[in-house]
């Protein structure tokens, strides 16, 4: 072969070569999409023992540019619990998402937790991962598929979630777009996170990721995990007696932050019942009524009880109703309090306070 055969023979296998180099190792982002930004509204719920319902509310934010490669993902809401257990607990969850680290927001302890991004991963293929594609839905104006596994459902478009449902075990969770919009230029300042000090976590990812895995903000994804654990091929009977015990273990699991916390202030407000007895007992005006009361009405909000307390007008009629009134109220608690120290999870306490 003559030699300027050879040279343009060896040219073409390396072009040939790069192109097939290149090819494999084109760059995969996140979305389909550049830019654009998405709002969803939050619901759920589910009762979780006889005494005891819970209900989720609440919005998320995403924000995106560079192909997802930095996003912002917020969500803000409530978890509400009624009945033998009553429990408000306020959720705030910020995470930015640059080209090289994810940067959470601790609000509790008002710091930032930085951690290094891994290889950029397709969203469809992760999201999508162990679901198979049902046909297609119109959320927010846009044609998604969806994705079908036991107890989960997402609509996809371009790798971007534009809903998300979770039903299991008699739990629900749902996450749906009601506003999109794409190619939009993306503002620094609606990318910001707090002015708060920056720790790296890296190392203590898992153990932090285990912390908060309890969070209204998770249960989607732990709902995800728990219905893949369910072994529907079992005999009827079978199925029956297993789902009674992973709903037990499953409820006890996403109450855990509400559990610790009642555990620490059903005691502390039957002592601050006691201290308000005291108090409005001595109590010869509205003022000082107010005062004695402003401590209990604070202890009983975050157990989840909105009640007008503040008192306008005080003489011994309504004084003594006040009275009576917590009276009842503290030895209703105090004859529980015994039950309430033993109870091992959510479920015990919610026996113990029925």
């Amino acid at each position: 072969m003559p030699i300027v055969n050879k040279i343009q023979t060896f040219v073409l296998s390396m072009v040939i070569w790069n192109m097939m180099y290149l090819n494999v190792h084109a760059q995969v982002h996140p979305f389909d999409v550049e830019s654009g930004m998405v709002m969803y509204k939050v619901s759920g719920g589910a009762q979780l023992t006889a005494e005891t319902n819970l209900s989720i509310s609440g919005s998320a934010k995403l924000r995106f540019k560079a192909w997802g490669e930095v996003k912002l993902e917020e969500e803000e809401g409530t978890v509400l619990t009624q009945g033998a257990i009553k429990h408000k607990q306020y959720i705030h969850r910020l995470e930015k998402h640059t080209e090289d680290k994810i940067i959470t927001v601790d609000y509790e302890n008002e710091q930032l937790l930085e951690r290094k991004k891994g290889v950029s991963v397709s969203s469809m293929v992760l999201e999508t991962e162990g679901l198979i594609q049902r046909g297609q839905d119109v959320v927010s104006g846009l044609l998604c598929k969806i994705w079908m596994g036991p107890g989960i459902q997402k609509c996809m478009y371009k790798g971007i979630i534009l809903k998300q449902e979770s039903h299991v075990l008699g739990v629900s969770y749902v996450k749906i777009a009601t506003k999109v919009a794409f190619d939009i230029n993306a503002s620094l300042q609606k990318c910001k996170v707090p002015d708060f000090p920056l720790q790296d976590f890296g190392l203590l990812q898992d153990n932090i990721k285990t912390k908060n895995s309890n969070k209204a903000d998770n249960f989607c994804k732990i709902l995800k995990d728990m219905a893949f654990n369910i072994d529907v091929n079992s005999e009827n009977n079978e199925v029956v007696n297993m789902e009674d015990k992973i709903r037990q273990k499953f409820i006890n699991h996403i109450t855990e932050d509400i559990y610790k916390q009642q555990k620490q202030l059903l005691p502390a407000l039957l002592v601050s019942m006691k201290e308000t007895r005291a108090c409005l007992q001595m109590g010869e005006n509205p003022f000082e009524a107010n005062q004695c009361i402003e401590q209990f009405s604070r202890m009983k909000s975050q157990l989840g009880t909105d009640e007008e307390d503040y008192i306008i007008l005080w003489d011994e009629k309504r004084k003594n109703t006040l009275l009576d009134k917590i009276e009842d109220e503290l030895i209703y608690l105090q004859s529980r309090i015994p039950c309430v120290n033993r109870a091992k999870n959510f479920t015990d306490l919610s026996t113990c306070m029925k």
